[in-house]
């Protein structure tokens, strides 16, 4: 086997062992109504007020007509609302409202919770090594997009 075969094997044998830790294989995220990618959509908007789906579906590197369809579920469901954009009126800024900062909110505590439940039994030293293994597999990763 190569090193790059090594490398693949290696982050397909992560996936598999750290998407199901995490429930992401559910379709419904921390027990809601909601998949992941519905979740995560809310969460982009909560630390991006204002952006817009371009740049979402960019982040997230999902189909802008999936996406285009969550947006408007949720806005539906009254978690944001999207304004025309000052700056160029084809596009749309995107904005939570109150009920999709609460939801937002609730998916953000019950993520830590869930992380917390699975790191609880790491001593303090390895807080330090699983930082540095988690910064230097993004850092790797992100000098080459």
């Amino acid at each position: 086997m190569t090193e790059k075969e090594k490398v693949i094997y290696r982050i397909r044998a992560f996936n598999r062992f750290y998407m199901p830790k995490l429930r992401l294989l559910d379709n419904h995220y921390l027990d809601s109504e909601y998949t992941p990618t519905e979740a995560r959509v809310l969460f982009e908007i909560y630390e991006n007020d204002g952006c817009n789906a371009a740049y979402i579906a960019k982040k997230m590197n999902i189909d802008k007509s999936y996406l285009s369809r969550i947006i408007r579920a949720h806005e539906t469901k009254g978690y944001l609302v999207r304004n025309v954009s000052e700056t160029d009126s084809r596009a749309y800024q995107i904005h939570l409202t109150e009920k999709g900062i609460a939801q937002t909110k609730d998916f953000i505590k019950k993520s830590n919770q869930q992380i917390e439940n699975i790191i609880k039994s790491l001593r303090k030293e390895d807080y330090a090594e699983l930082i540095k293994a988690l910064n230097t597999i993004t850092e790797i990763l992100e000098k080459h997009d």
